[in-house]
């Protein structure tokens, strides 16, 4: 069983802030790219798309281009309204009639009143759910059930039909209990192996009356998710006791640099054990979408859902893929679990892509992505993990120097260009290795690895003048895609780890310029030990450039940016 969505919420669509201006075209075209790799399969908007019941003009046009790049059909769109959808002077005593229900445990059998109150003020919300979808709100059900298709039943919940002060509702709100059962009565639910509630507010924001009542409901009619917004902030929460998900999402707006804009990719993949939901952030640094590395419990802003109908083999149990693949045609993961026997891992990529900084701060924001990886899922994992890296040099030495040589279980792929296919240890080439040291009585040591290229003392005379060391090591004929398979890797590395070593404390600084594949870059970055070793920088080549190298990172500080 295969799904995937897309869940925004909180559009507040009259903001047409240039912030948010930019946001929005750049969420057109990463959700475009995502449904490339993998095409959704429905929308999920859950409320607050008008802003003050300013208008849904805007809304409707966002929604309408989502439709376009990604194919989905407007039957798999699914909206319910927000605290904003809704006019707060209709009734005109309104506030009255919320405050009677803020003083009320629950509703019971005055629900029906309240409701057939304060409903009519949702009504411009209403006529825009059809202008929009082309379908009427059941309105007469408050709550009501529709099918996506055999397998799943998504339950929309009307949580705002009361809202009226969003200052000091929370805690406070009723949902309606009495049409909750009603709706939660419907025979086709029972049907559906995998039920999604969708509602604006969280669970918390009712009171605690209603918040356990709902809860049990979810629990007596095996509600899967629930899925909500109202926030401006992303969370996730699993309730074991009910075998429930309660997943919040960001806003869809970037003015407000205190709760930046979000959206959610969710994922129902039973097949490979791989249900999740992804996480992201709008970087308004780098202006461009990230994952959200703020969600707890996510690692990297990826969650792997703990309900049974989902997870065959808990988290803690599994091994780990990263994708480090910045440039290119992302991984294909089924091919690559295949192919190396890599089954029931947690799969968890780098969001930087197709990034080329031009400044020391765009380079940071892409180290801090690089750190974060390091931190999230390789600290404290004694599990194999499995690395298919292609990025620059800078970000993948510095990887390899947060990693170090201490945890056994890693084990680092190559991308072998003239056969188009990663590999790992089926072959060795025998590859050899040469070594020579240039002594100019020198505090600094500079390392020349001449791999995928040769590495020339011009260049590296253009950056450091004449007074350094030169320690160069390559192979014959330097080329691309040369030095591919493990043991030809290590060859490499013990080459350069054996000459390292014995010099590094002669100097004060060692300076790296290297043009070696991928997983060497890694493996170079390992050896620098963080206690032994002198101040290390290193280098970035672009030809073009005069000079073609520029330093980028002093590695013994990368943890500290």
């Amino acid at each position: 069983m295969k799904y995937r969505w897309l869940h925004i919420s909180d559009l507040h669509s009259i903001c047409k802030g240039i912030r948010t201006k930019i946001m929005k075209e750049n969420l057109i075209e990463e959700v475009k790219y995502i449904n490339q790799q993998t095409p959704l399969s429905f929308i999920l908007i859950t409320g607050d798309i008008s802003d003050k019941n300013n208008g849904y003009d805007e809304a409707k046009a966002l929604i309408h281009r989502l439709l376009n790049v990604t194919g989905v059909s407007i039957e798999n769109v699914f909206i319910i309204p927000g605290n904003h959808d809704l006019d707060r002077g209709v009734p005109n005593n309104r506030e009255s009639e919320v405050k009677k229900c803020w003083n009320l445990d629950i509703l019971d059998d005055q629900e029906s009143a309240f409701i057939e109150s304060l409903l009519p003020g949702q009504s411009d919300f209403f006529k825009a759910y059809e202008d929009i979808l082309g379908r009427k709100y059941p309105i007469e059900k408050i709550h009501f059930v529709h099918e996506l298709d055999d397998n799943i039943a998504i339950i929309h919940l009307n949580t705002s039909w009361m809202c009226y002060d969003s200052e000091n509702e929370s805690g406070r709100l009723h949902i309606g209990l009495n049409n909750v059962i009603k709706c939660l009565d419907d025979e086709r639910l029972s049907e559906k192996p995998i039920k999604i509630a969708i509602g604006h507010h969280r669970i918390n924001d009712f009171n605690k009356t209603v918040e356990n009542y709902l809860k049990s409901l979810f629990k007596l009619k095996d509600v899967d998710l629930y899925l909500g917004g109202h926030c401006h902030d992303s969370s996730v929460i699993f309730d074991p006791s009910i075998d429930t998900e309660f997943c919040s999402c960001r806003q869809a707006r970037a003015e407000d640099v205190d709760y930046p804009a979000g959206f959610i990719i969710g994922d129902i993949n039973t097949d490979n054990d791989q249900s999740s939901f992804q996480f992201y952030n709008w970087n308004s640094g780098l202006a461009t979408w990230t994952y959200d590395y703020t969600v707890s419990p996510a690692k990297h802003g990826k969650y792997y859902l703990r309900g049974g109908k989902f997870t065959k083999e808990p988290i803690v149990n599994r091994n780990v893929i990263v994708d480090l693949k910045l440039f290119g045609i992302p991984l294909n993961y089924d091919i690559l679990m295949n192919q190396f026997d890599i089954n029931n891992s947690a799969i968890y990529r780098s969001s930087v892509r197709d990034i080329r900084p031009k400044n020391q701060e765009e380079w940071n924001l892409c180290l801090e992505e690089i750190i974060n990886i390091y931190n999230e899922i390789i600290v404290g994992n004694n599990k194999y993990i499995h690395i298919f890296p292609l990025a620059l040099i800078p970000l993948l030495v510095s990887f390899g120097y947060l990693i170090q040589n201490d945890n056994n279980n890693i084990r680092i792929y190559q991308y072998y260009e003239n056969e188009s296919k990663w590999v790992f240890d089926e072959h060795d080439d025998e590859i050899e290795v040469f070594s020579t040291i240039e002594n100019n009585d020198s505090q600094r040591l500079a390392l020349a690895l001449s791999v995928s290229d040769e590495v020339k003392k011009i260049d590296i005379e253009d950056i450091l003048g004449k007074d350094y060391d030169l320690l160069s090591v390559s192979i014959e004929n330097p080329t691309l895609s040369k030095l591919n398979y493990h043991n030809d890797v290590l060859r490499v590395k013990s080459a350069v780890k054996n000459e390292l070593d014995k010099l590094c404390s002669k100097y004060d600084e060692i300076h790296l310029f290297l043009a070696a594949p991928a997983g060497v870059c890694i493996e170079i970055g390992r050896i620098i030990r963080e206690n032994m070793y002198p101040r290390t920088f290193v280098y970035n080549f672009v030809k073009d450039n005069s000079p073609r190298y520029s330093k980028v990172f002093n590695l013994k500080e990368i943890k500290d940016i």
